[in-house]
Formats: structure tokens, sequence, C-alpha cells
């Protein structure tokens, strides 16, 4: 199925939403920061990002930016 990645600072809220994608069939990789998600993002395309809009340090806004 789909690769998912997740950016999200809650830790809570990333792992139900990777669950439930996981459970669906979908391969699904969580980031904590935009800095580790900017990382992989230069190694591998997602299908899907579920970007976290108040992230610490850098926001979905910057994030989002550099993804364009």
């Amino acid at each position: 199925m789909a690769l998912i990645y997740i950016v999200e600072d809650d830790d809570n809220i990333r792992e139900i939403e990777s669950i439930a994608l996981s459970n669906s069939g979908h391969d699904v990789t969580g980031f904590a920061c935009g800095k580790d998600f900017k990382k992989e993002l230069a190694k591998r395309k997602p299908d899907l990002i579920l970007l976290d809009i108040m992230l610490p340090k850098m926001d979905g806004f910057e994030v989002c930016q550099h993804i364009r």
C-alpha cells in the first residue's frame, strides 16, 4: 500500500495515527520533529505526509515550504 510519513511531536497522537494506518496495511514512519523528517525525506519520498503545524523549533509551515 502507501508509504505514509507522520510528523507529529505528541508521542501519543503519532502512535495512534501510526497504529491505525499500519492496521490498514500502510507502511508508516513517524517523526517527532521536522529536522528528522527532512533527513528521511531526502532519502525516500512518501505517498502521503500527515504534518502537524505546531511543531517545536521548525513549525509545520516551514516544513511545508521545504517540501515545496
